[in-house]
């Protein structure tokens, strides 16, 4: 299974920030965005263009993030947040990047 991990280790310190990440040969932008109130970090997902195709995901450890995203123009594989210590724990300001790892599974190995 080939895997792909994001790598956004200055989650914490930046709290909003954006990143353009290739998945399956096409660049996409992110947008992630740290919610205080709710204690959740939330993330846009975007063309390199700027056309949105997905909006206010909340990032939940262990759950496929695009399962309801019908987008034609979204990646063909899942983009999901893994706990790395197996709790399932969704990440709050210091995990995202450290504890839980944003991480793309490609199209040619999802079932």
């Amino acid at each position: 299974m080939s895997t792909l991990i994001i790598p956004m280790e200055d989650a914490p310190d930046l709290g909003n920030f954006s990143l353009v990440a290739s998945l399956d040969g096409v660049d996409y932008q992110f947008v992630f965005n740290y919610n205080g109130r709710e204690d959740a970090w939330y993330f846009d997902l975007l063309t390199v263009e700027g056309n949105v195709i997905r909006a206010g995901v909340k990032v939940v450890s262990n759950w496929p993030l695009l399962r309801r995203c019908k987008e034609e123009t979204k990646p063909g594989g899942e983009l999901m947040a893994i706990d790395t210590l197996s709790d399932a724990r969704d990440p709050l300001l210091d995990d995202l990047g450290n504890r839980v790892a944003f991480a793309y599974v490609q199209a040619e190995d999802l079932p």
